[in-house]
Protein backbone atom coordinates (compact mmCIF):
# COMPACT_ATOMS: atom_id res chain seq x y z
CA UNK A 1 0.00 0.00 0.00
CA UNK A 2 1.18 3.57 -0.48
CA UNK A 3 3.52 5.02 2.00
CA UNK A 4 2.24 8.72 1.42
CA UNK A 5 -0.87 10.02 3.22
CA UNK A 6 -4.50 10.83 1.70
CA UNK A 7 -5.32 14.52 1.98
CA UNK A 8 -9.55 14.79 1.37
CA UNK A 9 -10.03 17.88 0.22
CA UNK A 10 -13.35 19.11 -1.58
CA UNK A 11 -12.74 17.12 -5.16
CA UNK A 12 -12.21 13.95 -3.33
CA UNK A 13 -14.59 13.85 -0.16
CA UNK A 14 -17.64 12.25 -1.66
CA UNK A 15 -15.75 9.91 -3.15
CA UNK A 16 -13.74 8.95 -0.03
CA UNK A 17 -16.89 8.89 1.93
CA UNK A 18 -18.02 6.05 -0.14
CA UNK A 19 -14.54 4.30 0.96
CA UNK A 20 -15.39 4.45 4.48
CA UNK A 21 -18.87 3.00 3.88
CA UNK A 22 -17.19 0.37 1.90
CA UNK A 23 -18.51 1.84 -1.56
CA UNK A 24 -16.42 2.40 -4.68
CA UNK A 25 -18.43 5.17 -6.49
CA UNK A 26 -18.36 6.13 -10.22
CA UNK A 27 -20.21 9.46 -11.82
CA UNK A 28 -23.35 8.64 -14.12
CA UNK A 29 -24.40 11.26 -16.99
CA UNK A 30 -28.34 11.87 -16.32
CA UNK A 31 -28.35 12.57 -19.86
CA UNK A 32 -26.26 9.68 -21.44
CA UNK A 33 -26.26 7.07 -18.89
CA UNK A 34 -22.51 6.97 -19.16
CA UNK A 35 -20.84 5.88 -16.34
CA UNK A 36 -17.48 8.24 -15.77
CA UNK A 37 -14.47 7.62 -13.31
CA UNK A 38 -14.16 9.22 -9.71
CA UNK A 39 -11.83 11.59 -11.35
CA UNK A 40 -14.53 13.62 -13.19
CA UNK A 41 -15.29 17.13 -12.21
CA UNK A 42 -19.26 16.75 -11.63
CA UNK A 43 -18.99 20.33 -10.55
CA UNK A 44 -19.16 21.30 -14.15
CA UNK A 45 -22.81 20.64 -14.36
CA UNK A 46 -23.95 19.33 -10.92
CA UNK A 47 -27.40 18.44 -12.47
CA UNK A 48 -26.36 16.55 -14.60
CA UNK A 49 -24.25 14.42 -12.88
CA UNK A 50 -24.87 12.24 -9.90
CA UNK A 51 -22.56 9.63 -7.75
CA UNK A 52 -23.35 5.81 -7.60
CA UNK A 53 -21.74 2.80 -6.18
CA UNK A 54 -19.90 0.45 -8.97
CA UNK A 55 -20.19 -3.36 -8.74
CA UNK A 56 -16.33 -3.42 -7.55
CA UNK A 57 -15.33 -6.27 -9.92
CA UNK A 58 -13.45 -6.35 -13.32
CA UNK A 59 -10.37 -7.53 -15.03
CA UNK A 60 -6.96 -6.29 -15.16
CA UNK A 61 -6.15 -4.53 -18.68
CA UNK A 62 -2.50 -3.63 -18.09
CA UNK A 63 0.34 -4.31 -15.29
CA UNK A 64 3.68 -3.91 -13.95
CA UNK A 65 5.74 -5.13 -10.40
CA UNK A 66 7.49 -2.34 -8.80
CA UNK A 67 10.09 -3.31 -7.09
CA UNK A 68 11.21 -1.06 -3.37
CA UNK A 69 14.64 -1.94 -1.57
CA UNK A 70 13.91 -1.61 2.36
CA UNK A 71 15.74 0.63 4.46
CA UNK A 72 17.56 -3.36 5.98
CA UNK A 73 18.60 -4.06 2.28
CA UNK A 74 15.72 -6.72 1.48
CA UNK A 75 13.41 -6.36 -1.42
CA UNK A 76 9.13 -5.57 -1.75
CA UNK A 77 7.86 -6.42 -5.25
CA UNK A 78 4.19 -5.12 -5.67
CA UNK A 79 2.03 -5.59 -8.79
CA UNK A 80 0.40 -2.47 -9.99
CA UNK A 81 -2.00 -1.91 -13.10
CA UNK A 82 -4.94 -0.77 -14.54
CA UNK A 83 -8.26 -2.62 -14.26
CA UNK A 84 -11.39 -2.48 -16.33
CA UNK A 85 -14.65 -1.77 -14.07
CA UNK A 86 -17.38 -4.05 -15.30
CA UNK A 87 -18.85 -0.77 -15.73
CA UNK A 88 -16.49 0.17 -18.47
CA UNK A 89 -14.13 2.98 -16.34
CA UNK A 90 -10.48 2.23 -16.13
CA UNK A 91 -8.85 2.52 -12.70
CA UNK A 92 -5.40 2.70 -11.68
CA UNK A 93 -4.37 0.37 -8.95
CA UNK A 94 -2.20 -1.54 -6.83
CA UNK A 95 -2.57 -5.58 -6.21
CA UNK A 96 -1.05 -6.25 -2.68
CA UNK A 97 -2.27 -9.74 -2.72
CA UNK A 98 -1.46 -11.06 -6.01
CA UNK A 99 1.86 -13.39 -6.66
CA UNK A 100 4.19 -10.73 -8.59
CA UNK A 101 5.30 -13.76 -10.55
CA UNK A 102 2.09 -14.14 -12.05
CA UNK A 103 0.59 -13.23 -15.05
CA UNK A 104 -2.49 -11.04 -14.33
CA UNK A 105 -3.33 -10.01 -17.95
CA UNK A 106 -7.38 -10.44 -18.22
CA UNK A 107 -8.16 -12.01 -14.17
CA UNK A 108 -10.90 -11.28 -12.72
CA UNK A 109 -10.58 -8.68 -9.68
CA UNK A 110 -12.71 -7.38 -7.06
CA UNK A 111 -12.01 -3.63 -4.67
CA UNK A 112 -10.87 -3.90 -1.20
CA UNK A 113 -10.01 -1.21 1.09
CA UNK A 114 -7.26 -0.10 3.18
CA UNK A 115 -7.95 2.22 6.16
CA UNK A 116 -4.89 4.62 6.41
CA UNK A 117 -4.32 7.07 8.69
CA UNK A 118 -6.03 7.27 13.00
CA UNK A 119 -9.48 8.00 14.13
CA UNK A 120 -11.48 10.86 12.09
CA UNK A 121 -8.61 11.55 9.58
CA UNK A 122 -8.26 8.22 8.40
CA UNK A 123 -9.24 7.36 5.08
CA UNK A 124 -9.85 3.68 3.30
CA UNK A 125 -7.69 3.78 0.11
CA UNK A 126 -8.89 1.36 -2.79
CA UNK A 127 -7.33 -1.94 -4.33
CA UNK A 128 -7.79 -5.00 -6.13
CA UNK A 129 -7.90 -8.25 -4.93
CA UNK A 130 -7.42 -11.42 -7.69
CA UNK A 131 -10.85 -13.85 -7.52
Amino acid sequence: MPAFAIQRDAATAVFLDGTKRGEFLLVRDNVSGELLPPQFDVTADPQRYQWVPAAGTGSVVSWAVIHHRLGDGSTYRLPVGIVELDEGPWWWTSFPDADPDADLFGGRVKVAFQELGDGDAAEALPYFRPV
